[in-house]
């Protein structure tokens, strides 16, 4: 009997310690403007079934518009994408989503920088997890994405991989917002969020404006064998279900892609282990722009994220070509080379790179689509900002304006 006295007192606290912690994180946590939890109250409140689901990390969330592609499919379509999705969490969502709907059709969006990661990204895990809804699956997820050290944290309320409050007055205000009916009844939004998942970038590129300080080289694209591991789970989960599956990769710019040598390589990777599951992949970077008509500066809100026209001119294309309305010969080809090599010569952008500060010196070198060009760049320091200009047979092509501190 006092045995069981004593296990009935370490669960009532542990039901004390664990709401205590739920309430200190309400206070402290300040999620009015999160995405993701706006995003998975709309996939569980949604009344239409979900015929069609996206996922994918930032270039999903931006590039695919659900609106349009509930036109070029006729379908509903939704974008469960997230901040940094990762492959597990990919899963969980597919996971999620089917015990909620009837899914037809999974596209996910295979970003290289995801695919290659080593290591769990506890930031883009908990952004999910925290607003899943109570169930096995929820503990699955964090079982599954997170190892044995993180288990004490991933269970727990409070965590790291949060950002939380500290200044009393913000966290006044926060309780104070979250109070009100526009963050309990999901009404007040971020004013990016366009509905069904998707962010609506209203930011535009300035045509001839990108520039890096990156430097170009090789990429070693080995996918690493837990990643390997989440695809096979999210191909068997499919399968197992009935729902089609295809992977794909949102078009970033060529600028983007300039700085890794070997991008092809990725490619052949991605597509010899699908090949072993019989499931397609479509990198739309190897896209002929004279169809898929990408290759403007200001449809990009950076140089390798989709703004709101680009992503509504992206899913319109997307739709088409997989309803049949285009054709693969005349979309892909078989290389990203190759496509370079077809391409309309243009500079890119220009790379940048500090030789001394204190003299305010640095190397400028043009960033092309085709080698061999013969392209003249011109610098002048005004102020702390140094302005560059790229020409090419004697017509600026490129003006590009860099403040001294964001070379630093």
């Amino acid at each position: 009997m006092r045995k069981f006295k004593i296990i009935i007192k370490i669960i009532i606290f542990c039901f004390i310690y664990i709401g205590a912690q739920a309430l200190v994180k309400y206070a402290l946590v300040d999620d009015t403007k999160t995405i993701s939890r706006v995003m998975l109250h709309e996939l569980y409140t949604e009344e239409e079934n979900i015929d069609i689901l996206f996922c994918g990390a930032s270039h999903c969330q931006l590039g695919i518009d659900p609106l349009v592609m509930d036109q070029g499919f006729n379908k509903n379509t939704f974008n469960a994408g997230s901040s940094s999705q990762g492959l597990e969490t990919s899963l969980a969502l597919i996971k999620e989503a089917e015990r909620y709907h009837d899914l037809e059709q999974v596209y996910i969006d295979l970003d290289y920088s995801i695919v290659l990661r080593d290591t769990p990204n506890l930031e883009s895990i908990y952004i999910i997890s925290d607003y899943m809804k109570p169930s096995l699956r929820k503990v699955d997820y964090l079982l599954n994405a997170t190892s044995f050290e993180y288990y004490v944290n991933s269970f727990m309320p409070l965590h790291k991989g949060r950002g939380y409050l500290k200044d009393p007055g913000k966290i006044l205000d926060n309780l104070k917002t979250k109070s009100t009916d526009g963050y309990r009844k999901y009404i007040d939004k971020d004013p990016s969020y366009a509905g069904k998942g998707h962010i609506a970038s209203r930011t535009v590129v300035e045509e001839g404006s990108l520039w890096s300080s990156l430097d170009v080289a090789p990429k070693d694209f080995s996918i690493p064998e837990m990643q390997k591991e989440y695809l096979r789970e999210i191909i068997g989960f499919c399968n197992k279900n009935e729902i089609q599956l295809t992977f794909f990769s949102v078009p970033t710019t060529d600028f983007h892609l300039a700085f890794i040598t070997n991008y092809d390589e990725y490619v052949k990777e991605i597509n010899d282990f699908m090949s072993e599951y019989n499931v397609e992949y479509y990198d739309f970077n190897l896209c002929n722009q004279e169809v898929l008509k990408l290759d403007k500066d200001s449809l990009y809100n950076d140089d390798n994220h989709l703004n709101t026209e680009g992503a509504k001119h992206f899913s319109r294309v997307f739709a088409d070509y997989f309803t049949g309305k285009i054709q693969k010969e005349d979309l892909f080809y078989d290389s990203y080379e190759k496509k370079l090599k077809e391409s309309t010569p243009r500079v890119l952008g220009v790379q940048i790179k500090t030789i001394n500060a204190e003299n305010a010196d640095i190397s400028v070198m043009p960033i092309t689509n085709h080698k061999d060009m013969q392209v003249e760049c011109d610098q002048e320091y005004i102020s702390g900002e140094y302005r560059i200009t790229a020409s090419l047979d004697g017509v600026v092509t490129n003006k590009v304006s860099v403040k001294e501190e964001e070379l630093k």
